[in-house]
């Protein structure tokens, strides 16, 4: 079953990365009113293993080009 996922993201330099990232001039025909500000998640991953110790895997999520992604490849 999926889910719908929104992600905001406040950067310590560079405020909020998601700022205007669902609006109809960012994404088109896939904004959503009431989520203005928030990234529109298509897929995340995150997994987590234990041989010895809990070791938590690198977070990934695939999201569609607005916004925010020249933000996240300069906080890259």
């Amino acid at each position: 079953m999926s889910n719908v996922i929104y992600l905001t993201i406040k950067g310590a330099s560079q405020g909020l990365l998601s700022s205007g990232c669902s609006t109809y001039d960012s994404i088109g025909n896939k904004y959503q009113s009431g989520h203005e500000n928030e990234i529109y998640i298509y897929s995340f991953d995150h997994d987590i293993t234990r041989e010895q110790n809990v070791n938590h895997q690198p977070i990934e999520f695939i999201k569609a080009i607005d916004k925010s992604s020249p933000l996240f490849g300069i906080a890259i």
